[in-house]
């Protein structure tokens, strides 16, 4: 018999596919479905700022891509309050001053582009006042029914300091090759996000009290039960003398299997393998365990 051959793909840092990397406490919980979100209303909101930088600004401008990450730290954000919580807002320097360019008509040096002198002088009272109006006027046309499910009532926050943030997406804008800016969303403004992609569409209240729950709707609850995997990566055979023989700091040798059960409740359902990421293992390579049925 030939044996098992198992593939690796190494990818360089460049070429890596886009990928959200969970963290265990996320597991459960659909965080990737997040950037799918988002993507899927890429058309409304390339519209909504390209009309808005064309009536703000005069300046043809549209969204060139979006990039999404977990758990960032961000010092200094414009903060804004919401009934939900927190969300914030920050955009790079070049592009603020870019934009102050375009909203004031003035003529930047070699032609389009901000000098580095001009990125690290000091900040005026202009810029920081357009500033605050990019962060409130942004954030409202992004932050809405289409993306987050309901209309916001978004509002300045001075009083609240925060610097970790649950989940961020990065604009990139065709028309400003220099700098992004970011809108940052806390833990509540994501639950509530989780929330309304769970509830089931229907189409309306009446035909549901009149109907009840047909097959569809009863599959689809089905279907989300919760489950526990539970894996057994170690087992170790002693006899009564031995196990009476232990005492703390005692260091009790075993080995792990390459392979592993993995069982929901009592029943073994998969086979994995064990991988290690950051300090914490993790299943894969999961692999159905069927049962050889023999007929006569």
């Amino acid at each position: 018999m030939n044996p098992v051959l198992q593939r690796i793909i190494i990818h360089q840092r460049d070429e890596l596919p886009d990928l959200v990397k969970l963290d265990v406490s996320k597991l459960g919980r659909p965080w990737h479905r997040l950037p799918k979100v988002m993507n899927d209303k890429f058309d409304v909101i390339d519209t909504r700022l390209s009309i808005y930088f064309l009536k703000k600004l005069r300046v043809n401008a549209a969204l060139k891509a979006m990039t999404f990450a977990i758990d960032q730290h961000y010092k200094n954000t414009q903060l804004f309050s919401t009934p939900y919580g927190n969300i914030g807002f920050v955009i790079d320097r070049i592009l603020l001053l870019h934009i102050l360019h375009d909203f004031y008509g003035l003529n930047t040096k070699d032609g389009n582009l901000v000098s580095e002198q001009d990125d690290t002088s000091q900040v005026t009272k202009t810029e920081e006042r357009l500033k605050n109006i990019l962060g409130q006027e942004l954030t409202s046309l992004i932050v809405n029914k289409d993306t987050f499910g309901e209309d916001l009532e978004i509002k300045s926050d001075y009083s609240t300091i925060i610097s970790q943030w649950s989940w961020c997406v990065t604009f990139e804008l065709d028309g400003y090759d220099y700098g992004r800016f970011s809108i940052l969303f806390d833990h509540h403004h994501v639950s509530k996000m989780l929330e309304s992609m769970r509830v089931p569409e229907v189409a309306s209240e009446n035909t549901a009290k009149q109907n009840g729950f047909n097959p569809a709707h009863i599959e689809q609850l089905f279907y989300r039960l919760p489950l526990r995997l539970t894996g057994r990566l170690a087992n170790l055979k002693l006899t009564v003398n031995q196990l009476g023989n232990i005492n703390p700091g005692d260091i009790i040798p075993i080995h792990l299997n390459q392979t592993l059960p993995v069982f929901i409740g009592k029943e073994q359902i998969f086979d994995a393998t064990i991988a290690e990421d950051d300090g914490k293992l993790f299943f894969c390579e999961l692999n159905d365990k069927t049962v050889e049925k023999h007929y006569e």
